[in-house]
C-alpha cells in the first residue's frame, strides 16, 4: 500500500500565491481621474464579458452595500495556510474567534471611520462588525459613495448581482481597513440548491407507498425484475427502496468504528427555513428505528424574516443525511437572510464563524456557475480563510449534471471541500459490494414493455460534477497528485476533492413535510440523493473522526485529506469495479410515472470531459471513506 503523502511546508509558498485572486486589504491601485483622494477597491472592477448589454440601475432604487473590512489579509492567508498544513509547525494550532477578531478584524476606530464614511454619504448603516459593515439607500446615494455606475446582471443559473461599470473607490482614510464591497439588491436574491430528483414518493400508509415497497430492494440486487427486459445478457434487480443510514455507516465502516459524533457540533447552511425540519427528522428516525434527536441536539439560528422553505426537500436531506451518518453530533440549522454580506449563502457561515457555532459545515447551495465578480470570490473566501485558522471545516456539493454545467461558486473554490457523487451497491447486512462513480444513463420501458427505450444504457441524466477550474491556480495541496490541469500553460484547480453516495436511482430515504394545499402540509416519505446528499454525507464522517480525534477539530481539511492519497483511508473509485465488460445497471420507478426505467452506472465515458479511474479522477476526485478511513486523520476508534 503506498505511503501516506506528507506535503512540505515549502509548498506553503504556492499556495499563498492563491491569496486566490484577493487583494490584500488597503492595496491601493491607481486611482482614476476624478476619485480625487480615494483608493480603488481590488477586485470590484467588472471581469471581461460582465457588463455586456447591462443598463444602469434606477437611481431610486434601493439597494444594500456591504463593505468587508478587517486587518493584516497577507497574515490571514499566511495564518490559514500553516494552520492547515499537516508539515507546518503551526498545524491544528486554531485559534479562537476572539483571537481571530483581534488580530485580524477591524479596529473599534476603523469601524467607526467606515461607518461615517458610509453615513455621509447618505446610506443607513444597518450592521456593523469587525469583519463586514452593511448599509442601505438608493441607487444614486451609493453611487456616489462609490464614485462609479451600478448596474444588475441575471447570470445564467446564478444569483443576480450588482456589479459596477469602472472599479469602485473609496476615501484614502477608509482604504486600509477595505478588502471588499459588495452591492444587493434591496432584498438579497435567493440563490440555488443542487437539483432534486425524488425518485419515489409516498404518505405513509397509502397504496403508493405500498406500490413503491413492492418495485424496490431491501438493498442492492435483493428482488429480481424477471417479468421485465433484461440488459447486458442479465436479469435485472430492482433498485433499492433507498438506503437506510445504517446500511450506510455499516458499508463505508462507520458502524465497525464506533464512532457516532458525540461532542462535535455541525452546521447546515440554508438560505430558506424549513421549520418542519426537526419534525420531520424525529418522526423519519422513529419510523427506521433510528435514534431521533435528543433534547438540545437540534438547534436552529434562523435570520429574521428569512423565507419559506417548507418543502424544498434540500434541508430535510442535509440534515437527515447528517444525522444518519454522526447520530450523536449536535446540529445546527443555520439560515440567512443576506442583510449582513448581502448573499443568502455567506451571511450562514459568516455568522458559524464569527460565533464559533460548528467545528464542521455543509452547504448544498450555490451562488451561479463561474465565472462570477472578483469581489465575490474576494468576500468569500476572507470568511473561508478565517474558518480555516479557527479550526472549521466547510464541505460543498459540488453539482448533478456532469460537465454539462461549468463548474459552481462557491463549489470550486480551493478553500473549500468539494464532495462529489458516486453510486454505491450495499449488500446485504450492510457489505458493501462494489462502488463506481455517479454518471448514469437512463432508458424507459417501451409501451409494449419488451425493450427499453432507447437501447442501453440510453441518455445521459444525471452524474457528479467536476473538473478544471479557469479560475484558481493549482493549490498546493493538489501537487503531483491531480494531473491533466494544465489551462493556458497554467496548473488549476481541480475538482472535487473527495466524494460519498450520490446516485438520485440508489439513493436515501428522507422525510418531509410538503405544502399540499391552502395553509396544509403533509408529511411524505421519500427517495432522494445527488451531491446534496454525498456533501452532508461526507460531513457525517468528519464527525465521526473528530470524535475520534478526541475532539480536536479536522479545520480546513484539504491538506490533510489530499496526504492520505492512493492509501487505504480512501476507496479508490474507478467505472468497473466490478471487472471489464461488466456494466451494472438496476430497474427504478421514477416519481409520478407508472412506467419503470432502466438505470445504468459508471458510465463516466458518457461525460466529454470527466473520468472515472485510478487514482484521483474529476467524478470522485480522491474516493470515498475507505477501511482505514475512521483510523486516520489521529482519530483512535473505540
Amino acid at each position: 500500500m503506498p505511503s501516506r503523502r506528507i506535503l512540505t511546508t515549502s509548498a506553503l509558498s504556492v499556495t499563498a500565491a492563491s491569496s486566490l485572486l484577493i487583494g490584500g486589504m488597503g492595496n491601493a491601485a491607481a486611482v482614476p481621474a476624478g476619485h480625487g483622494a480615494r483608493e480603488v477597491v481590488a477586485g470590484t472592477a467588472p471581469i471581461p464579458g460582465q457588463n455586456a448589454g447591462l443598463r444602469a440601475m434606477p437611481r431610486t432604487s434601493k439597494i444594500g452595500v456591504s463593505v468587508f473590512v478587517g486587518r493584516d489579509q497577507a497574515g490571514l492567508v499566511a495564518a490559514a495556510t500553516a494552520i492547515s498544513n499537516p508539515a507546518s509547525p503551526r498545524y491544528a494550532h486554531y485559534l479562537t474567534p476572539a483571537q481571530v477578531r483581534a488580530a485580524y478584524g477591524a479596529t473599534a476606530a476603523q469601524q467607526r471611520a467606515v461607518s461615517a464614511w458610509l453615513t455621509r454619504s447618505g446610506l443607513v448603516v444597518t450592521h456593523r462588525d469587525p469583519f463586514v459593515i452593511s448599509a442601505s439607500g438608493s441607487v444614486a446615494r451609493a453611487e456616489a459613495a462609490l464614485r462609479a455606475t451600478l448596474e444588475l446582471t441575471h447570470p445564467k443559473g446564478g444569483v443576480p448581482q450588482v456589479v459596477s461599470s469602472t472599479a469602485m473607490s473609496v476615501p484614502r482614510a477608509v482604504g486600509d481597513a477595505i478588502s471588499t464591497i459588495r452591492v444587493s439588491p434591496g432584498a438579497a436574491p435567493m440563490g440555488r440548491h443542487q437539483a432534486i430528483k425524488t425518485t419515489a414518493t409516498a404518505a405513509t400508509g397509502s397504496k403508493a407507498a405500498a406500490t413503491i415497497r413492492a418495485e424496490c430492494s431491501a438493498y442492492y440486487g435483493q428482488k429480481k425484475a424477471g417479468t421485465l427486459p433484461g440488459a447486458y445478457g442479465k436479469t435485472l434487480s430492482w433498485a433499492p427502496c433507498g438506503y437506510l443510514p445504517t446500511q450506510l455507516r455499516r458499508a463505508y465502516g462507520a458502524t465497525r468504528s464506533g464512532l457516532t459524533g458525540r461532542g462535535v457540533s455541525v452546521a447546515i447552511l440554508s438560505e430558506d427555513n424549513d421549520w418542519t425540519a426537526l419534525r420531520d427528522a424525529n418522526r423519519w428516525a422513529r419510523d427506521r428505528h433510528f435514534p431521533p434527536f435528543k433534547p438540545g441536539q437540534y438547534v436552529a439560528n434562523i435570520a429574521p424574516h428569512a423565507l419559506d422553505g417548507v418543502g424544498d426537500i434540500e434541508s430535510a436531506l442535509d440534515i437527515e443525511s447528517v444525522h444518519g451518518m454522526a447520530p450523536a453530533a449536535r446540529v445546527n440549522y443555520v439560515v440567512g437572510n443576506g442583510t449582513i454580506t448581502g448573499d443568502r449563502l455567506l451571511d450562514p457561515l459568516h455568522t458559524v464563524v464569527r460565533y464559533g457555532i460548528a467545528s464542521v459545515v455543509s452547504s448544498s447551495w450555490f451562488e451561479g456557475y463561474m465565472p462570477v465578480p472578483k469581489s465575490v470570490i474576494t468576500s468569500w473566501e476572507g470568511v473561508l480563510q478565517r474558518a480555516a485558522v479557527e479550526g472549521i471545516t466547510v464541505n460543498f456539493a459540488t453539482g448533478d449534471f456532469g460537465d454539462e454545467t461549468p463548474l459552481q461558486y462557491p463549489g470550486s473554490d480551493p478553500w473549500i471541500s468539494l464532495i462529489g457523487g458516486t453510486s454505491l451497491a450495499v449488500g446485504a447486512h450492510g457489505r458493501n459490494l462494489w462502488e463506481t462513480g455517479w454518471e448514469t444513463e437512463e432508458a424507459r420501458l417501451s409501451k409494449d414493455g419488451t425493450s427499453w427505450v432507447p437501447a442501453p444504457p440510453g441518455q445521459f441524466r444525471e452524474g457528479s460534477t467536476g473538473g478544471v477550474s479557469r479560475t484558481f491556480p493549482e493549490p498546493y495541496y493538489q501537487k503531483g497528485v491531480v494531473s491533466k490541469n494544465i489551462v493556458n500553460g497554467v496548473r488549476m484547480r481541480v475538482v472535487p476533492d473527495v466524494s460519498a453516495l450520490g446516485d438520485w436511482n440508489l439513493g436515501y430515504q428522507i422525510g418531509v413535510s410538503v405544502p399540499i394545499g391552502h395553509h396544509q402540509i403533509r408529511y411524505f416519505n421519500q427517495v432522494n440523493g445527488g451531491t446534496s446528499l454525498s456533501s452532508p454525507m461526507f460531513t457525517g464522517f468528519e464527525a465521526d473522526l473528530i470524535q475520534g480525534r478526541g475532539g480536536i477539530p479536522l479545520g480546513f481539511a484539504n491538506p490533510g485529506l489530499y496526504n492520505y492519497a492512493n492509501t487505504a483511508t480512501f476507496h479508490d473509485i474507478t467505472n468497473n469495479p466490478q471487472g471489464q465488460n461488466v456494466t451494472e445497471a438496476t430497474v427504478f420507478v421514477p416519481a409520478h410515472s407508472l412506467r419503470p426505467a432502466l438505470s445504468t452506472m459508471g458510465q463516466c465515458s458518457a461525460t466529454r470531459h470527466l473520468a472515472c479511474g485510478p487514482g484521483y479522477d474529476t467524478v470522485s476526485g480522491l474516493g470515498t471513506p475507505g477501511p482505514a478511513f475512521f483510523r486516520s486523520f489521529g482519530s483512535k476508534p473505540r
